[in-house]
């Protein structure tokens, strides 16, 4: 049985529960599951558990070494340990059950090998391999092969001595009895190795060997075999039909980790190590990335040479699979240089090599130098540094792909780091959302459209002189892939040229293909040193790969192989064309188009991460009043940057879409002369950050034809595109209706978790019981909790003392609670608010500190007068009103309505008002937050009949008690019931929402056939257009003239707190 099977789902969602929510969505995103509800934890890790094709062990790689520590604390085993792939392991290897066999032992444990060992066995293997090129011949060909490998592993040549060379086994083929050569098997580790003849495949030869393995005592768990030219392994436990590993034997060196039952010192349970290292993968990356954090932390004040030495390493394994060094020169040097522990020596004598231009004689290294090695940096490296460096060299870098770069990059910087910066690597594809219509498709058609030798070196030449910038460039993936491209371009460009015969031949016409775009012409900012010295590196690796792959395309063009002189060496210098600085306060280079992914940092997150002064920085210098996502500020700045007809191309958050970001960021775009000719609306972010972005290209001037806008999966083709990014009404010119101001809000912000009664995951909150019955402790509403349906049995509990205006009113109205708040509460917002680094928000606060950090205590003074109010939980996924009591504190997790008739709630709760959130609220991941442009936007029926007020109160009152009804029959949550009426067809709570939609419509007078958003639009401007003339509007509310308190739109049904709370 597969030790993956036998990681039970019992055990995967032990393992998962232990995990965030946002991190499970990030999961779920990489594997594309679908999951039910966004916003529940449960949901995640049941849509992956229930993925029964989902790879286990792949989704482990994924997770940090701390957490693979958690899963293995939590299912029992041991947690001790550096290494991710030894604790992912543990996690697939726990025990079999009963009817596993049982597996291998030995009479003693030594300790690990090192990775001086490791060196010297793959230093071995790379003669072993050497020495059996052509294979061994004659009848001890087998057992010549399996002695000389164990011999490798530090066996003697008679092998192990409870292991037979050359053993014979009984079998029974076609019902009789025979015997059966094989190479070696040794039954205490329940291992099998077997030679078969040079000529015979492999997986015909597994046929026939499985059914010997199957009727040995014990069956082997681990078989290789082999016919001298390729290697398979099998582990019977996981798959007896497809091998664990597949590879030639000149790649067995690259593999020495997945043989570990060869070693002396094997211990039991420990199962192959498998890096894929045909190519460059993210667990390579991973190993790259672990190395940098490995030296940083070693030399905290080396830290520039940390990030040379580093990049020195990729550039040298990128060259040694791309033919600018000798093949695994690196490599091999690694292997020697551990195995007689000079490793240091020979890498400084290797990279002055690659540094130095004049070398007497022939050299086998040329001249690199670039910057990157003109003074070169080594460092010494410990064991474990060693072998990940190593293992890294071994991947075949040849074909790495820019994603490459990124997971490089966001894998040295720790989770603080990444938050404050909001960096986040792209990928190819969402790259090319943006290179395409920003770069790639303007220069397809100026190509398209030359017909003329003439007209083709005149796009030429402008192609070879235009200039790309990425001002939050990272690691350089996008200047790697417009690099890329525009190379791609030019390539098709010779081709066309070249069909002109003045062009061939020896003439002062003819064509070089080794000229082209030249690495000089793309500009990159970043804050980060790394990311910059790295984005160097990456763009030299663009112009080789660039290179080759046109070289392959001119030899298959002109039937034989045009020779060039091959541009890749010496490499660029870009010191001044890839800077490190603060992008929004630096001078940027004239460019012609400029793309990117700037940083993800919310409006509520900005001023946390990078402090006031900052914050008060950026505003003045950018113009731009109030706090928006920081991605705002670079599309502004790029904007400003451009000249006429330059273009760009930028990834944002979906909030750029609404509200004050929108008018920062599109709105400023298209304010002053900008275009917007190619966007996608929203996606779901593959990558880490738990989110919805949007991505935008823009021409300043005019565009010259249709443009396009992606939302879903769909693509749509419009003349030009509002900067909502939507189809449709463009509600960005709505005005403010005064009738709606201050009656709504966002609920209570407490600020400190010692406010909120104690829980497992909250140890500074107060214990309930000693404070129950306190006329200051109130139950609490939180989106989450209203949604799961605990509010009305189980809520969790505050302490709310707003009333208490001085700090002796509120000792003695709190009394045990006033002291609970004394000792975990003011001490840390006094500290707050006397720190220099913190914002005037933590002065204001400690005047009142025993209340709430945004008590909202107006609103909710007015507004707890009633009964109940209507509350949706924000953000929400699913339009869910519901009117709850005002004995509950909202928290900041619900919207909150000061409404409390029937008729309110069935204009709020119909689908005309869900159309206009989803149309000016906010975005998060697939949600939507409610936020006060919704509200205080929205137009009510200005002339309602009584009849009509009454319907649409009484159309409420239905819906609320269907889903009162549906959920007590079948023991649903508001969540489950609307998650269940999403079907095809009839559904009682679909045909009562649809009625309620009805009874609206008619309430505003709305005409058959018009589209919400429209209508809504043009009575928005109305309403605002009769405030501004002194007219007298309907806000919120029974209309004027009618008797608020007719039983025809007031009862008195709402969610209350279980008896034991303190209303």
């Amino acid at each position: 049985m597969s030790s993956e099977l036998r990681l039970s789902p019992k055990n995967r969602r032990a393992i998962l529960e232990l995990l965030p929510r946002d991190r499970l969505a990030a999961l779920a995103a990489h594997f594309e599951l679908e999951v039910a509800d966004r916003r529940s934890t449960t949901a995640h890790v049941d849509a992956i558990v229930r993925k029964r094709t989902l790879d286990f062990a792949a989704l482990l790689a994924l997770l940090t070494r701390d957490e693979l520590k958690a899963g293995c604390e939590a299912l029992g085993l041991d947690a001790t340990g550096r290494e991710k792939a030894v604790l992912a392991q543990r996690i697939l290897g726990e025990p079999a059950e009963a009817e596993d066999p049982p597996a291998a032992s030995t009479s003693s444990a030594p300790p690990p090998p090192d990775a001086n060992h490791h060196a010297a066995l793959k230093s071995k293997l790379r003669r072993f391999v050497l020495d059996t090129a052509g294979g061994y011949r004659g009848r001890d060909a087998a057992t010549t092969f399996a002695s000389r490998l164990l011999q490798c592993f530090g066996w003697p040549e008679a092998g192990p001595p409870d292991a037979t060379l050359g053993a014979s086994v009984a079998v029974v083929e076609a019902a009789q009895r025979a015997k059966r050569d094989v190479a070696l098997l040794w039954n205490a580790r329940r291992l099998l190795l077997d030679v078969v003849k040079h000529d015979v495949m492999l997986d015909y030869a597994w046929k026939e060997l499985l059914r010997v393995c199957l009727q040995l005592d014990p069956v082997p768990q681990y078989v290789v075999l082999t016919n001298q030219r390729d290697v398979h392994l099998y582990d019977l436990g996981r798959d007896r039909e497809t091998p664990r590993l597949t590879i030639s034997l000149d790649d067995l060196p690259k593999y020495s980790e997945a043989f570990p039952f060869l070693a002396p010192n094997w211990l039991p349970g420990t199962t192959p190590t498998i890096i894929n290292v045909s190519k460059v993968s993210g667990q390579v990356a991973d190993l790259v990335a672990r190395l940098y954090r490995s030296l940083k932390e070693q030399h905290p004040k080396r830290e520039r040479d940390v990030v040379q030495f580093t990049l020195q390493c990729i550039l040298t394994m990128f060259a040694e699979d791309i033919g600018l060094l000798p093949q695994e020169y690196f490599t091999s040097l690694l292997y020697d240089g551990a195995r007689s522990g000079d490793v240091e020596r020979r890498l400084g004598e290797l990279f002055r090599l690659m540094s130095t231009r004049d070398v007497p004689g022939a050299r086998a290294v040329p001249f690199f130098n670039g910057g990157l090695f003109t003074n070169p940096v080594t460092l010494p490296l410990g064991e474990a540094q060693l072998g990940a460096l190593t293992k890294a060299s071994e991947a075949n870098w040849k074909y790495v792909e820019p994603h490459i770069f990124g997971s490089v990059f966001q894998g040295i910087m720790n989770d603080a780091e990444r938050h404050k910066s909001g960096a986040h690597y792209t990928a190819l594809d969402d790259i090319m959302r943006v290179v395409g219509p920003t770069i790639v498709e303007p220069w397809r058609q100026r190509i398209r459209d030359a017909k003329t030798l003439a007209e083709l070196l005149e796009v030429r030449t402008g192609l070879l002189s235009f200039r790309v910038l990425d001002p939050a460039c990272g690691s350089g993936n996008f200047l790697y892939v417009a690099f890329r491209e525009l190379y791609r371009l030019d390539t098709e460009l010779l081709a066309r040229i070249r069909e002109f015969p003045s062009t061939q031949g020896q003439g002062k016409g003819k064509i070089s293909w080794g000229v082209g775009i030249q690495a000089s012409n793309f500009f990159g900012i970043d804050i980060n040193p790394f990311a910059v010295e790295l984005a160097k590196v990456t763009l030299n690796i663009a112009k080789k790969i660039a290179f080759d792959e046109r070289r392959e395309y001119a030899a298959d063009l002109a039937g034989q192989l045009e020779l060039e002189v091959d541009p890749s060496l010496p490499l660029d210098n870009l010191d001044k064309n890839i800077v490190c600085a603060d992008a929004l306060f630096t001078d940027w280079p004239e460019v012609d188009a400029i793309v990117g992914n700037p940083p993800f940092l919310g409006d509520r997150k900005i001023r946390g991460e990078l402090g006031t002064i900052y914050l008060d920085r950026l505003q003045h210098a950018l113009g731009v009043e109030g706090v928006v996502d920081l991605c705002c500020y670079w599309f502004r700045r790029a904007h400003d940057r451009l000249s006429n007809g330059g273009r760009a191309g930028l990834v944002g958050t979906s909030g750029i879409r609404v509200g004050k970001a929108r008018e920062a960021s599109l709105d400023y775009i298209v304010g002053n002369r900008g275009t917007i000719t190619n966007a996608v609306s929203s996606r779901l972010w593959p990558g880490d950050a738990a989110l919805n972005v949007s991505m935008v290209n823009w021409v300043k001037g005019a565009p010259t034809g249709p443009c396009s806008l992606v939302i879903g999966d769909h693509v749509f083709e419009v003349p030009s595109i509002a900067t909502h990014l939507q189809i449709g009404a463009d509600v960005s010119s709505t005005i403010k209706i005064v009738a709606n101001k201050n009656s709504s809000a966002m609920g209570v912000i407490f600020g400190a978790d010692a406010f909120r009664a104690w829980s497992p995951k909250n140890e500074s909150g107060f214990v309930l019981e000693k404070l129950r019955g306190d006329p200051c402790v109130r139950p609490v509403a939180t989106g989450d909790d209203l949604l799961r349906g605990l509010l009305a049995s189980s809520p969790d509990f505050c302490i709310y003392m707003v009333d208490a205006e001085t700090e002796q009113a509120a000792a003695r109205l709190g009394r045990a609670a006033f002291v609970h708040l004394k000792v975990h509460v003011y001490p840390m917002i006094k500290g707050r608010a006397e720190s220099s680094g913190e914002t005037h928000h933590y002065e204001r606060w400690l005047r009142t500190w025993w209340q709430p950090r945004e008590p909202s205590r107006r609103f909710f003074s007015a507004a707890m007068l009633a009964s109940r109010v209507i509350v949706c939980s924000s953000p929400q996924a699913r339009p869910i009103f519901v009117f709850l009591s005002t004995k509950f504190v909202p928290t900041n997790t619900l919207q909150v309505f000061a409404c409390d008739d029937d008729y309110s709630f069935g204009i709020i709760q119909s689908d005309l008002h869900w159309a206009w959130t989803k149309a000016k609220g906010g975005k998060v991941r697939a949600d939507i937050r409610y936020t006060n442009e919704v509200w205080t936007t929205f137009p009510w029926p200005q002339e309602p009949t009584e009849h009509e007020v009454a319907a649409v109160a009484a159309a409420g009152r239905n819906l609320r008690q269907v889903r009162d009804t549906l959920m007590k029959d079948n023991g649903w949550s508001l969540r489950a019931l609307y998650q269940a009426s999403e079907v095809a067809g009839s559904h009682p709570l679909k045909d009562a929402q649809a009625a309620l939609d009805d009874a609206v419509r008619r309430a505003y007078g709305m005409p058959a056939g018009a589209g919400p958003l429209e209508f809504l639009l043009e009575l928005n401007q109305l309403v605002a257009e009769d405030e501004a003339e002194g007219r007298q509007v309907q806000g919120p509310g029974v209309p004027r003239g009618m008797d608020p308190r007719d039983p025809r739109w007031i009862s008195d049904d709402c969610i209350e707190p279980p008896p034991l709370g303190n209303g």
